[in-house]
């Protein structure tokens, strides 16, 4: 029999055998013992009289709620059932697996399939432009089916993830400093590289890069078509010529990453920085398409506006990167 025990909580809710769906309704919760102290809750459920009782359009969905009581705020569509995730995954840890065996060709068609799986995935599948504003979700409760920004859990997402990977970044300027304070050749005098013009160049661009970005999103809400692929072109252009300065500086003066710990930790900052500002190009040029093909505009924005937060984050990592390369071998 269901709940053969008459316990008060939800997970005793389930039907004995199982349905083949998740939950009939997501419930709302006013009491410990729900199953106990909320009148008729288990009839209710039974017939749907919580939120989303019913897939109306045939779209999986999922409410988002505040953080502390769980008040609904938005019905967020996510992607449908498909094998690009698993395809994805699969070719992203074969970046990580064949350098392991030297194999980098097969790295690198690994690295150019996983990305070009994550655009797919993300073109047909996310940020995508609802037919209607807003939706009945039950209760009498209409919430909106699409938010961009600091409301939306995208924006949430792109936080973290660059507050984990800032953490990393970090921690190898840690390494920088931790080397300094070890040896009274770190670093070298007379300094081998990365010397101040090619650092302080790539940080004019990639600031300025970091700037257009910000303008090509709010020219973007403002709807201002012709200001956003201006400033996202600029974008592009910048960033790419800040890529190339970034290295140009341990190249040119031939640093050599194997001959002490010095130049390997130059040039481990100078990539990181290029391949986080090679990853905003990509962003960029995703959201100049989007906006082409009438996926994304004045009011559904949330590709630009996650991008946007993502280039605050590279544009301290790059500031941070010159201080430490070029600016305190004069110092110290």
């Amino acid at each position: 029999p269901r709940n053969p025990w008459g316990a008060g909580t939800l997970e005793w809710l389930q039907e004995v055998p199982a349905q083949p769906w998740g939950v009939r309704t997501i419930p709302e919760i006013d009491a410990r013992y729900p199953l106990w102290q909320q009148p008729n809750f288990v009839r209710d459920y039974d017939e749907g009289r919580f939120y989303l009782p019913d897939a109306e359009e045939g779209r999986r969905e999922m409410l988002v709620t505040s953080s502390i009581d769980a008040t609904p705020v938005q019905c967020m569509r996510i992607p449908g059932p498909t094998f690009i995730t698993p395809i994805a995954a699969l070719f992203t840890g074969g970046i990580f697996i064949f350098p392991t065996y030297k194999l980098y060709g097969w790295m690198a068609v690994s690295a150019v399939l996983s990305l070009a799986s994550i655009i797919v995935w993300l073109w047909t599948g996310t940020g995508e432009i609802p037919e209607k504003e807003t939706k009945d979700v039950g209760l009498g409760v209409r919430l909106p089916l699409y938010v961009s920004g600091r409301d939306s859990v995208g924006w949430w997402a792109m936080c973290i993830t660059m507050l984990a990977i800032f953490t990393a970044f970090i921690s190898l300027v840690f390494g920088y400093f931790f080397y300094w304070t070890l040896r009274d050749d770190f670093p070298p005098v007379p300094s081998p590289g990365p010397g101040t013009f090619w650092p302080a160049v790539s940080l004019v661009l990639i600031v300025s890069a970091w700037g257009f970005t910000t303008l090509a999103y709010r020219w973007n809400r403002q709807n201002s078509v012709t200001g956003f692929y201006v400033a996202a072109v600029a974008a592009v252009a910048l960033a790419c010529a800040g890529t190339a300065a970034i290295l140009a500086g341990p190249w040119t003066l031939e640093m050599d990453p194997s001959a002490s710990v010095y130049s390997a930790t130059v040039w481990l900052l100078a990539i990181w920085t290029a391949l986080h500002v090679g990853v905003g190009v990509i962003m960029q040029l995703y959201c100049i398409a989007r906006r082409l093909a009438g996926r994304m505009t004045a009011r559904y924005d949330i590709d630009i506006a996650n991008v946007a937060l993502y280039w605050h984050f590279t544009g301290v990592t790059a500031i941070v990167t010159v201080a430490v390369i070029a600016g305190f071998p004069l110092v110290a």
